[in-house]
């Protein structure tokens, strides 16, 4: 993920170590659960739910890893959240050149 940022020149705002400080559920929703959009990238599969119109159950299940705690890496840009590693993903805008 740090190699994405410096490539494309971009600065984390707030960041984060997930193996330190746990995010689970209730927590995690009251973060995005107001988003536009989560993307969530989990292997070569993307998805993106829209919290005001999908499950928050649903949602919660593929944000949240095995230990109950939000996955990592999450990125917030504006309104929307983008959990989990998939290199096309982050190689596309906002994050790269595509």
């Amino acid at each position: 993920m740090q190699e994405v940022l410096d490539t494309n020149n971009l600065q984390a705002e707030n960041r984060t170590d997930a193996r330190k400080e746990k995010l689970e559920a209730d927590a995690v929703w009251d973060l995005m659960g107001s988003a536009e959009q989560i993307v969530v990238a989990k292997g070569k599969k993307v998805e993106t739910f829209l919290p005001d119109e999908d499950d928050r159950d649903a949602i919660l299940k593929v944000v949240l890893g095995r230990s109950g705690s939000l996955r990592a890496p999450t990125v917030q840009v504006g309104n929307v959240f983008y959990v989990g590693y998939n290199e096309s993903l982050y190689s596309t805008a906002p994050f790269g050149n595509g």
